[in-house]
């Protein structure tokens, strides 16, 4: 069978780890039942003597430096440490090695609270030049924690150690575990902490936890399929054919095709619905296979823009399988790569390639475990991915992807798509999209787009995601940054309405016969000058306040809205934030005079244009005021004769603004 990508079952531990595995249980278990026959056995008085009796200058400190090393407060800090720097580079197969450390501290209580030994007694003992640390009676004693947090901290260590190319290094870190793991030992019998025997069950202890941890460690990388409740469940298919099985599906290879079924186990179906109060989607939703398989075909489609060719295995349809849902896709024949370096070297151009276009990276991404298991080489020398469907909520994601997701209301599931980013992103590739592929390959992109974010918003909306929108709505700052967008829209649509008021002003006017098409042309030069410009803006809210508030609220609102404007102008020119001539400006604009306006009713609306750039044109002076005029209650404006006066019947250009003419 050509290579599927997905290991079937672990390696095995090599036989002399079973040895030393077998001794190490053997010797803990004597140690434990003679600790529980007997309160101490005469070993321990005579290998204690000697050993509390050390005397080598300088041997005082270095023991109590090893015993504080190995203390709670410094192993669970440097445990600490060491776990969250594996966490942000991403370190996957350490981080989950290390978070295994505290069963063995829990199977170390267990025995101390089964056992009960008492620690050394000083006044029994009465050894001569005796260089303990006080007595411990008030505290079990079997097995030393000091010990087994020593072997299993330093110990692994030294194994890490292997990382480092630089072999003086190397070395040096080896030995200095080594060192602290006998010296920790020593140092709590020396110290009169524990007896021979708690040391020695320590060290029996710790070395088994070693060895099981160290083997998971090795075997984390090939598969996951051995790990009790989380590998996938059993589903129904035929031994003889060819299959194999990943965390939360079981691959069948049938004719050509490769059908992924889901049957997750139990904590990915529980993270599941920790984090979506839902039941794990892909064994469950349909909705949520159909947006997988377009999913995995629209990032196919975009590497055929990359690359030139597919390097994502293509979904053919959704599928169920013996009542259970699965994706199946088109078989791809190929092994595993040859060259590691060249593998990932590709999934990081891949990866970034992904992260731009809003796709997801887990699954490619060469800083988890099973990436390059996911990559096969093609007989060309090209690559292919074949499975871009993990099913899985990251509790161990980046912060930069938790902020991202939590910004469009998801939590980073490994297999969501951005939408938003990749919609932008078609966008502005399109043309080079269509000077490569052609205008019917985007048009086929920009569809299959469509109906991927379709088919994923379906299913986001059949489940709670309570979290999801929680943290959607923090983010979105209870509603406040969407509301300044509104706000920024609003006050766009005003100033496109004061626009059009204005140029309806002059629209009118040319109709009257009060303006010729020269005058027409230039009041519109007039309006669209910067600083009537300036003044639009402010003028459009107003007109929004006379739309949404009415007197004495509407009032109030447009005095405090001027008033602020001013304040602001004045205290940014204070502050040196801008200069003489912008401050002069925002004075003209936001003046006294428009203030005292703005509280008037019904003409109030109109305050901004009393503003100074305003009053500097007397033409659009005219124009604005003959329009507020006609705004004036019981036709007064006309009765009183006041139209005739400002709008008059000739006006004529001057000195590039504009003048009166034939008035009296």
């Amino acid at each position: 069978m050509p290579n599927s990508g997905v290991t079937d079952s672990p390696g095995k531990p090599w036989p002399s780890l079973r040895i030393v595995a077998a001794l190490f249980a053997v010797a803990l278990v004597a140690l434990i039942a003679d600790a529980a026959f007997r309160e101490r056995g005469d070993f321990d008085y005579a290998l204690m003597r000697p050993i509390c009796r050390i005397g080598i200058p300088g041997f005082e400190p270095v023991l109590r430096f090893v015993s504080q090393l190995t203390g709670s407060f410094w192993a669970i800090t440097l445990w600490a440490a060491m776990l969250a720097a594996f966490l942000v580079f991403r370190r996957w197969r350490e981080a989950a090695a290390m978070a295994a450390f505290p069963a063995a501290g829990a199977v170390n209580s267990l025995i101390r609270a089964a056992v009960g030994r008492s620690r050394p007694d000083f006044a029994e003992l009465k050894f001569e030049q005796f260089q303990g640390i006080g007595n411990h009676n008030d505290y079990v004693s079997f097995p030393s924690g000091h010990v087994v947090g020593a072997v299993l901290l330093y110990g692994f260590l030294f194994i890490l150690a292997r990382e480092i190319r630089f072999a003086p290094a190397r070395w040096l870190l080896r030995a200095g575990a080594a060192a602290i793991i006998l010296l920790a030992g020593v140092a709590r019998v020396w110290l009169g902490a524990h007896w021979v025997g708690d040391v020695l069950a320590g060290y029996a202890l710790g070395g088994l936890a070693l060895l099981v941890i160290g083997v998971m460690y090795r075997d984390l990388a090939p598969t996951v399929r051995g790990v009790p409740l989380i590998r996938a469940g059993f589903v129904p298919h035929d031994d003889s054919l060819p299959h194999a099985h990943a965390l939360t599906s079981t691959i069948l290879f049938r004719a050509g095709e490769v059908t992924k079924v889901y049957n997750p186990g139990f904590v990915p179906r529980m993270i599941y619905w920790l984090a979506f109060q839902a039941r794990f989607a892909y064994a469950h939703n349909p909705v949520a296979i159909e947006a997988a398989v377009l999913r995995r075909n629209l990032a196919g489609k975009l590497t055929e823009y990359w690359f030139g060719v597919n390097s994502v295995a293509e979904a053919l349809r959704a599928d169920t399988i013996d009542g259970r849902l699965a994706i199946t896709g088109r078989f791809t024949d190929g092994v595993d790569p040859r060259d590691h370096h060249r593998a990932r070297q590709f999934l990081f151009e891949l990866a970034d390639r992904f992260d731009a276009a809003g796709l997801p990276t887990w699954q490619i991404d060469p800083r988890q475990p099973r990436s390059l298991g996911n990559l096969l080489e093609l007989a060309d020398g090209s690559y292919r991915i074949i499975d871009l469907e993990s099913g899985l909520v990251s509790p161990l994601a980046s912060p930069r992807a938790w902020w991202r997701a939590f910004r469009r209301g998801l939590v980073p599931i490994y297999d969501d798509v951005y939408f938003d980013l990749t919609r932008a992103y078609v966008e502005r590739e399109a043309p080079r999209m269509a000077e490569v592929r052609g205008d019917p390959w985007v048009a086929e992109l920009r569809d299959l787009l469509d109906r991927a974010e379709e088919r994923a918003n379906t299913w986001h909306r059949s489940e709670p995601r309570i979290w999801a929108r929680m943290a959607r709505l923090v983010t979105s700052g209870f509603g406040l940054f969407a509301l300044g967008g509104w706000i920024r829209g609003k006050r766009t649509a005003g100033e496109s309405r004061a626009q059009s008021w204005l140029h309806a002003a002059v629209d009118g006017w040319e109709a009257d016969g009060r303006i010729d098409a020269d005058e027409c042309a230039g009041l519109r030069a007039s309006i669209d000058s910067p600083e009537i410009q300036n003044v639009l803006p402010h003028f459009g809210v107003h007109l929004l306040i006379a739309v949404a508030l009415r007197f004495p609220i509407g009032s109030i609102a447009r005095i405090t809205y001027t008033t602020g404007n001013l304040v602001v102008a004045c205290v940014r020119f204070a502050a040196r934030k801008i200069d003489h001539d912008e401050w002069r400006m925002a004075t003209r604009i936001h003046s006294p005079l428009v203030i005292l306006v703005a509280a008037m009713p019904g003409i109030g609306t109109f305050s901004y244009l009393v503003s100074g750039p305003v009053r500097s044109n007397r033409m659009l002076l005219r124009l604005v005021l003959d329009m507020v005029g006609d705004k004036l209650p019981l036709g007064i404006y006309r009765r009183l004769g006041l139209k005739r006066i400002i709008a008059g019947r000739s006006i004529a250009p001057a000195s590039g603004i504009a003048t009166t003419r034939g008035q009296t």
